[in-house]
């Protein structure tokens, strides 16, 4: 009973170390190894009684893991429900093929016969097993949430978290295997590899943020130096984000796609006279050409922003060459395209006249200058704003 409070008191603390790596999600590394641990350990019961014993382990989980979130919410601590969610899904997915390990007759014996690693290594497995239903879980719930396609969450799930989620699962695992040897010293011990990790992964997640920071002032240039009109950058990045999420892109691409938003229209400060109002789609092509360019020498020149830089290569060209001429244009490129076209011609406005007048003016260009498909996306995410505006 000592070695499962301990366990208890491990998750509650665990949830004060939580990491955020994709905008609200994030994880709690020493939680969830604590709450995989804890239904590890449970005692093994056949049948019925001993998915009984599940589910009560799954409530004991679940309740230190709202105390712990309560906690660190108090401390200023931003959680998520998301991660309590996935939790409580390595928990259940532990516990039952923790049993079923059991039913098989593989138990430590602490004897010379060779059996020993194979407990181990069992035990090893039903962990990573209940990481990857964790990751399914959470995928389904973020694909659902924020209308993007499962595969894709997926793959992004397992690239943000998947080497925490590893590292957790082996804690989990090593911290039950030291019962005997160290007693209630073990999940302390096997912990701390763990504290080492969650800094890393924060000291990442500050270094993305800060990243993130600079772009969105560098994209404020053309706004103070009178190229553009007030937050038109913001605007475009914005929009381009939504379209994005609505065509399935990964976190990774959308990241890609809102820092080619931000600064696309960075070659400006390279004219000599202002266009009117900022509006590009208003330019001449050799002029756009010359601007995307521009732009793009720009960024190349920071060493960092290449992915980004790709994509504006090719922001300028109209999408009849795909039909045409068989060329291929990113799909993070005509987005931003249309994007711009449309705050360029509202001016940033989203009264629904101008929005209306935009949206004219843009299905002139359907299939010539614009995806439809994506102007279908965008008539969607932008007409019911603008009459929410304006019932």
């Amino acid at each position: 009973m000592a070695w499962l409070v301990v366990l208890f008191l491990l998750i509650v603390v665990g949830e004060s170390a939580h990491v955020r790596l994709a905008g609200r999600r994030g994880i709690s590394p020493i939680a969830s190894a604590a709450a995989v641990a804890f239904m590890l350990s449970l005692p093994h019961r056949p049948g019925v009684s001993g998915v009984v014993l599940v589910l009560g382990g799954v409530l004991a989980v679940a309740v230190a893991s709202l105390v712990g979130t309560a906690i660190a919410e108090a401390a200023g601590i931003r959680t998520s429900s998301v991660d309590v969610l996935g939790r409580l899904t390595n928990a259940v997915v532990a516990g039952l093929l923790a049993q079923l390990v059991a039913v098989t007759g593989l138990e430590r014996t602490m004897e010379p016969d060779g059996r020993d690693w194979i407990y181990a290594f069992a035990l090893w497995l039903s962990a990573l097993t209940a990481a990857a239903a964790r990751a399914a879980v959470v995928a389904w719930w973020v694909s659902r949430s924020e209308r993007r396609g499962y595969v894709s969450t997926v793959r992004e799930e397992v690239a943000t978290f998947g080497m925490l989620s590893l590292a957790s699962a082996t804690t989990a695992v090593m911290i039950v295997l030291s019962r005997e040897a160290v007693g209630l010293w073990g999940p302390i011990l096997f912990t701390l590899p763990l504290v080492l990790s969650i800094a890393a992964a924060r000291r990442y997640a500050h270094t993305r943020q800060t990243y993130r920071e600079t772009i969105a002032a560098l994209s404020r240039l053309t706004d103070l130096a009178g190229y553009t009109t007030s937050h038109h950058a913001r605007r475009v990045a914005d929009l381009a984000v939504e379209l994005g999420r609505r065509r399935g892109l990964s976190q990774r691409e959308m990241d890609t796609l809102e820092y080619a938003a931000l600064l696309h229209d960075l070659g400006q400060v390279a004219l000599d006279q202002p266009i009117p109002g900022g509006a590009t789609v208003l330019a001449a092509p050799r002029d756009q050409e010359r601007i995307v360019q521009d732009g793009v020498g720009i960024m190349r020149h920071s060493g960092v922003l290449e992915p980004a830089a790709a994509l504006l290569t090719r922001q300028a060209a109209p999408y009849r060459l795909m039909r045409e001429e068989d060329e291929r244009i990113p799909l993070e490129a005509r987005i931003i395209k249309l994007t711009n076209a449309f705050d360029d011609f509202t001016g940033g406005s989203r009264d629904p006249g101008a929005v209306s007048v935009a949206l004219e003016r843009i299905q002139l260009g359907l299939g010539y200058e614009y995806d439809p498909e994506l102007v279908d996306d965008l008539i969607d995410v932008v007409a019911p704003r603008a009459r929410q505006r304006h019932p």
